[in-house]
């Protein structure tokens, strides 16, 4: 993160979100799954099982749009029966996930995340891990 405030703010902002109706928790991740933030009520063992997952999504959504020319991905959306998944990309070499309960009202936290995404942007802008010597790592996450 560049920004010193943010390590202060970030963590506010996030829980902001999820005293919103229906919003469970809130992770910001880096493109590789690791933990940037959490809102402060999500237990650590299963935001890093949050955060692999969403960036694992997201990739698969960037790679499926960079075959089909289709451009930087806006935003991934996973409804599952009881839950509703938004992945956002949050900066450069960030995404931001947000849980929900199923009966969120999809268009109200749409919002809410490019509104977010836009206060915090500048300071998510994680930079990418350099590959290790022998390591296969140069493949892209987008």
């Amino acid at each position: 993160m560049t920004n010193s405030t943010s390590s202060i703010e970030l963590p506010w902002m996030l829980d902001e979100l999820v005293e919103l109706p229906h919003v469970i928790s809130v992770v910001v991740l880096s493109t590789d799954g690791l933990i940037v933030q959490k809102s402060t009520s999500m237990v650590q063992e299963l935001a890093e099982i949050l955060a692999a997952g969403a960036s694992s999504m997201y990739s698969v959504a960037a790679g499926t749009g960079r075959r089909f020319a289709s451009g930087p991905v806006q935003q991934v959306v996973i409804e599952f029966h009881e839950h509703t998944l938004f992945i956002a990309a949050a900066g450069q070499n960030a995404r931001l996930a947000v849980l929900c309960a199923q009966d969120v009202d999809m268009g109200m936290v749409a919002y809410e995340v490019s509104r977010l995404v836009t206060r915090i942007g500048d300071y998510l802008g994680a930079p990418a891990r350099s590959a290790q010597p022998g390591s296969d790592a140069s493949a892209s996450h987008d």
